[in-house]
Order: C-alpha cells, then sequence, then structure tokens
C-alpha cells in the first residue's frame, strides 16, 4: 500500500476516534445537566411562581412554623389555581434542613425539621432552567438556591444528610401526593422557596 494512502487512511481513523470521544463527552454533559424529564406538569407553573395568578401572591414573608402550616385543612381536590390563603402568601420560619437531594426535574428537594414539634415538611428549590420571563421574583428564586449551592455539597439523586439551620421562606403549595419522604399529612409545602439564608452549617455560623 503506497505511503500516502496509508496515511490517509491512519488519519481518517484517528478524526473518528476523536468524534467518539467528542459524542460521548458531550453526551455525559448532557446527561449531568439533565438527569430526568424536565419542566412541565399540570402544576408547574404553581411550582414556578408563573401561573395567572401569580401577582396576586404576598411575597412580604409572613411569620409560620412547620407546627402551624401542619394544622391547615387541605383542600379536597388537587388545585391548578391559587384557591386558598395559604397559596397566595410567603411563609418565612426559621428551621432545620435535614437533607436534601435534586429531584429528576432539576428541583433541589429540602426535607426540613422542626426541633420544636418534631415534625417534617418539605421545601423546594426550583431548577433555574424552568424560569421562564413569567416567573415572578426569578433573580430572588435563583439567589435562594444559589445560597445553598454555593455553599453546601453539591445535592445529588441520593438523600444527603444536612443538618444545617437555614432562615427560609417559600410559596404555599399543595402536593396532591403525600409519598414523599418528609411530606406533611395534609400535603402542604413551600413550593417555590423565595428567600433562603444559611444561620449555621456548611462552613458558615
Amino acid at each position: 500500500m503506497p505511503a500516502r494512502r496509508l496515511t490517509q487512511m491512519l488519519a481518517l481513523a484517528v478524526s473518528a476516534v476523536a468524534a467518539c470521544a467528542l459524542a460521548t463527552t458531550a453526551g455525559a454533559s448532557t446527561r449531568a445537566e439533565a438527569p430526568g424529564p424536565r419542566c412541565g406538569g399540570t402544576l408547574w407553573r404553581l411550582m414556578t411562581l408563573s401561573d395567572p395568578q401569580r401577582r396576586s401572591v404576598v411575597l412580604q414573608g409572613a411569620p409560620a412554623s412547620i407546627a402551624d402550616i401542619a394544622k391547615l385543612e387541605a383542600p379536597a381536590r388537587s388545585l391548578q389555581a391559587r384557591a386558598t390563603p395559604f397559596q397566595r402568601h410567603v411563609w418565612r420560619l426559621r428551621t432545620v434542613i435535614d437533607r436534601y437531594r435534586i429531584a429528576s426535574n432539576g428541583e433541589i428537594v429540602l426535607i426540613l425539621f422542626s426541633i420544636d414539634s418534631a415534625q417534617y415538611m418539605n421545601a423546594y428549590l426550583p431548577n433555574p432552567h424552568c424560569l421562564g420571563p413569567k416567573a415572578r421574583d426569578r433573580t430572588g428564586l435563583i439567589a435562594a438556591r444559589e445560597q445553598l449551592t454555593e455553599h453546601c455539597p453539591p445535592p445529588t439523586p441520593a438523600w444527603q444528610l444536612l443538618g444545617i439551620t437555614v432562615d427560609l421562606a417559600g410559596v404555599g403549595f399543595w402536593n396532591p401526593s403525600r409519598v414523599t419522604r418528609g411530606a406533611l399529612a395534609n400535603g402542604a409545602e413551600l413550593r417555590p422557596v423565595t428567600n433562603f439564608k444559611i444561620i449555621n452549617g456548611c462552613g458558615i455560623g
């Protein structure tokens, strides 16, 4: 085989290997950024404060506790509109984050724990890539998530213990599913979290 022909064939083989490696790297990067199904669902706009009634939500946080929220009566059926006072307010509480993980839709799921009442409750930091132009207080929602991700270990799909004390606020949300780890019996959650400040833990305090 002529030397020139052999050189051409070797060059093509190297290019093919490089292309395959690049495709593999790109695929791994995509998988890292997209752990599962992304934005959508019947309640997604409520979950990201981008629903038609988002302007009706009072963003100034009202003091609350997990025990207070646990006493609320859940609506008779799943609501796609803000039909209850709980859904039209931001609720602020000082609490402990027991553990956390990243969900398949990119939300960071927080299990809150009240030392006073020994109760658990769920709260959610939304996926920034799912906050469209209609999302209210978009910069605040992103800043709340960054307060956690910049100080604490990256969340993984598996639950991780955390044990930090935070001042946290979020919009009231009724989850029709109450089988999530840490869920209150009435399905009440804070979703999305609008404010987040670490008081103690992950290198602070």
